[in-house]
C-alpha cells in the first residue's frame, strides 16, 4: 500500500543501513530531479541545455528542442539553478550546465545542441576552474552521468 522499495526496523544496525543506501540508485534519482520556477513551472534540472534571458523572462533551453519562457528574473532563475553544481553563470545573462557542454574552447562553450556560449573574459578564469572541477569530479564519479 505505501510503495516502500525498502524500511528499517529499530533499533537501527550500522550494516542495514548501508543494505538500504545500496538499493537507492541515486543516478537515476538525480537525472529526474526537478525545481520549480518562481512562476509555478516545473523544470527537470538535467533536461536544461542552458538558460539566457531577455524582455522581461528567461528562456529555458531544454534537450528535444523543447523551450520554457518563464516571466522571472534572471536573478530569481539563478537563485533556483545555483544550487546545483553543474550550473554556472558563465556570462552575464547566461546559466550553462556543464553537463550540456561538449567542447570548451578559450573563450567559449559549444553546447549539445551546438550553440555556442561566450565566455566572459572577467570571469575566464573562474569559469574555467569551475569548469575543470566539474570534469574532475565527474570522472571521480565514474564518468559522464
Amino acid at each position: 500500500d505505501l510503495n516502500a522499495c525498502y524500511y528499517l526496523c529499530k533499533p537501527f544496525q550500522a550494516d542495514k543501513i548501508k543494505a538500504m543506501l545500496d538499493r537507492i540508485n541515486t543516478d537515476e534519482m538525480e537525472l529526474v530531479r526537478s525545481v520549480k520556477l518562481s512562476d509555478g513551472q516545473s523544470v527537470i534540472l538535467r533536461n536544461v541545455i542552458y538558460i539566457d534571458c531577455g524582455s522581461h523572462s528567461v528562456t529555458i533551453h531544454c534537450k528535444g528542442g523543447e523551450n520554457i519562457i518563464s516571466r522571472t528574473s534572471f536573478t530569481d532563475a539563478e537563485l533556483v539553478f545555483r544550487d546545483h553544481s553543474y550550473f554556472y553563470t558563465s556570462t552575464k545573462g547566461v546559466i550553462v550546465n556543464f553537463y550540456e557542454v561538449t567542447l570548451q574552447k578559450n573563450d567559449l562553450f559549444v553546447m549539445s545542441d551546438g550553440t555556442r556560449i561566450p565566455i566572459s573574459r572577467r570571469k575566464s578564469k573562474e569559469t574555467l576552474e569551475a569548469f575543470a572541477r566539474f570534469r574532475f569530479d565527474n570522472l571521480r564519479k565514474g564518468g559522464e552521468r
